[in-house]
């Protein structure tokens, strides 16, 4: 099993934040959850969306449905007793992929 916790933030609620970055493995639209590396992470009504501007103007904003396998994407994650939750999303610029 791989860590998640790299840098996290307790809660008062005992639940903790972090983030992830990863390739979008896993999609699955009827449970709003997308599995990056090897974690199902739940997508709320209120989780940020956004596609990276690659450097030239705003960031935009996206709903789960522009999500796509093979994404590049860092998550900000909540960690509580209901598992994994997105809090924002960002799908990254892959214009310079290294392979």
């Amino acid at each position: 099993m791989k860590k998640l916790v790299l840098g996290a933030l307790l809660l008062s609620s005992g639940a903790f934040a972090s983030d992830i970055t990863g390739i979008i493995q896993k999609i699955d639209n009827s449970a709003k959850t997308i599995t990056l590396n090897g974690n199902a992470i739940k997508v709320m009504p209120y989780t940020k969306i956004e596609q990276d501007a690659c450097g030239i103007g705003w960031d935009s904003a996206k709903k789960f449905a522009d999500l796509k396998v093979g994404d590049l994407v860092e998550v900000d994650l909540m960690h509580g007793d209901k598992g994994l939750v997105a809090e924002d999303i960002e799908i990254k610029c892959m214009k310079n992929r290294a392979y």
